[in-house]
């Protein structure tokens, strides 16, 4: 992952050096108010070979579907097969914060990703939804393979909207195994996974450094599907609990912890470099991890 709160003209040289370290994929994320993603995609896109490059979330609310198709469309022609976008609700903080908080954030999710994936595999719409509304709208530049659509979400609804309207999940981080066991079996398809990772010699060390960000996000509050199925309790997280959030400890314990992530079903794992310089960790993971 290139972290959202990294200048974006880092990008190029951090996107080179995945590449150049042999990884399958990139993720970016878009986040309020830092870079937009698919800008990033582009980049990285270019700047690349072979790398698959993926985005999310963007936030429905504020993509109409006609002109982010259009988008999506332009990457994937130029890029062919190298592409994924996944879309989201939105924050609510930052939906607020802009003037785009819809009533029905899922309904609106569910509507826009229908009709995005409608239009990259060529279809002419005629919408007259709750939130989508299109005439006779149709992409003169559909994609001969059009890119996968994911949805982020942790909820039952908003996997159950994934399940028939998109073609997999990204999960967060935070996702256990048992909670990537638990999303797959209720929305299928593409499963993406972030995860925390944070790698060095000395296991303990490693495992403590993330510690306090976990801690910070258990307490809030925001996940509870995930922290149940991590059994994690209020104000409690052992260190069994603490190393199934996480990719952390010495290299060694995080390949295990990668393999329990795709074991669970996850077909994608995203590393949030979390301690250390980002390009560092990096080369680390490639050389001592991969």
């Amino acid at each position: 992952m290139f972290g959202a709160q990294w200048p974006p003209e880092r990008l190029p040289a951090f996107a080179r050096a995945a590449e150049r370290h042999g990884f399958d994929e990139l993720w970016l994320a878009e986040d309020c108010f830092l870079a937009g993603g698919l800008t990033l995609a582009a980049t990285a896109l270019a700047v690349t070979e072979r790398l698959g490059v993926g985005v999310g979330l963007l936030p429905a609310a504020v993509r109409n579907p006609a002109i982010v198709a259009m988008e999506l469309a332009g990457l994937a022609r130029v890029h062919p097969g190298r592409f994924t976008a996944a879309f989201g609700h939105g924050v609510d903080a930052w939906m607020r914060q802009i003037g785009a908080r819809p009533p029905d954030r899922l309904g609106l999710l569910e509507e826009t990703v229908v009709a995005v994936r409608a239009l990259l595999h060529g279809d002419a719409l005629d919408v007259r939804g709750e939130h989508v509304r299109l005439d006779a709208v149709r992409l003169d530049f559909p994609p001969p393979q059009p890119p996968p659509v994911l949805i982020g979400t942790t909820g039952p609804r908003g996997l159950a909207i994934a399940a028939r309207a998109a073609d997999g999940i990204v999960l967060p981080e935070g996702s256990a195994p048992a909670a990537v066991r638990w999303a797959r079996e209720q929305a299928g398809g593409q499963t993406t996974v972030y995860a925390w990772l944070s790698v060095a010699d000395d296991a303990d060390a490693a495992l403590g450094a993330v510690r306090p960000l976990v801690e910070r996000w258990a307490a809030s509050g925001n996940y509870p599907v995930l922290t149940e199925l991590a059994g994690v309790s209020p104000g409690a997280l052992d260190d069994d609990a603490l190393r199934s959030l996480v990719v952390a400890g010495d290299p060694a314990r995080c390949a295990d912890a990668i393999a329990a992530l795709h074991a669970a079903g996850a077909d994608s794992v995203v590393l949030l470099p979390y301690v250390g310089e980002p390009g560092e960790q990096v080369a680390r993971v490639a050389a001592a991890l991969r």
